[in-house]
């Protein structure tokens, strides 16, 4: 019964993988809801979500809480070592970016936060929780822990803008040099919740440190990304 029900549902897989490749389904569009896959294939609920679910993991198909299931748009390319800002790179390959601001709050740094931005416990930090979106389609959950010190009265400012621009033009500051740390995860469950996403969903977390010319930290960036919407390319020249 096991092999029965597995033959079932890859055979599910393959044939929504074979339509998707041939473009027969196009980026964006959506699938029939599983009851009608289910009624379609004469399988159960079960079984089809357990093909719809290998789809996911592979990147083809992505499933939007409460609105079914959708074919994968092309991934950005995104290269976290450039200087470059969401708005700026995912502009530059065609798409269109938006920000959504969750929260903004002043809080003292803890003793965890102060000894990874080198600044005293119950120091002012900036604290960002922003959504990203790329062609309507939210992609990204942002953590920023921003240094108030050194940046006076950026609370002040539009924290759903580009910070690279807002540090450029309003602080003369730049980012000087930068820590990445990569790791392959699964969604938490609020940043899985922000993005409309199962928790447990698989993920990609990047946390960057980026320093000022002194080498003093700015800020303290987390990025939460479904993993179907990215793909990291890193140039490396002699």
């Amino acid at each position: 019964m096991e092999k029965q029900i597995d033959n079932h549902y890859r055979y599910l897989q393959q044939h929504f993988s074979y339509l998707i490749r041939q473009q027969a389904l196009l980026p964006g569009e959506k699938l029939p809801s599983e009851r009608d896959i289910g009624e379609r294939f004469n399988l159960t609920r079960m079984t089809v979500r357990q093909g719809l679910q290998t789809l996911e993991a592979e990147g083809l198909i992505y499933r939007q809480n409460r609105r079914g299931w959708f074919v994968s748009p092309p991934a950005v390319v995104y290269n976290p070592a450039r200087r470059q800002s969401f708005i700026e790179y995912v502009s530059s390959q065609g798409f269109a970016p938006n920000t959504d601001l969750i929260s903004v709050t002043l809080n003292p740094a803890d003793a965890r936060m102060a000894e990874l931005m080198k600044i005293d416990k119950g120091a002012r930090l900036l604290f960002l929780q922003r959504r990203r979106s790329i062609d309507g389609r939210p992609v990204l959950i942002e953590h920023i822990y921003i240094n108030t010190a050194l940046l006076p009265g950026i609370e002040k400012e539009d924290m759903s803008q580009s910070l690279t621009h807002l540090l450029r033009s309003k602080y003369g500051q730049a980012y000087h040099s930068m820590n990445l740390i990569f790791k392959s995860t699964a969604l938490q469950e609020d940043a899985a919740r922000e993005l409309g996403a199962a928790a447990g969903l698989p993920g990609l977390f990047i946390e960057r440190t980026n320093y000022d010319a002194s080498g003093r930290v700015l800020e303290l960036d987390y990025e939460y990304w479904r993993h179907d919407a990215v793909t990291i390319q890193i140039d490396v020249k002699d």
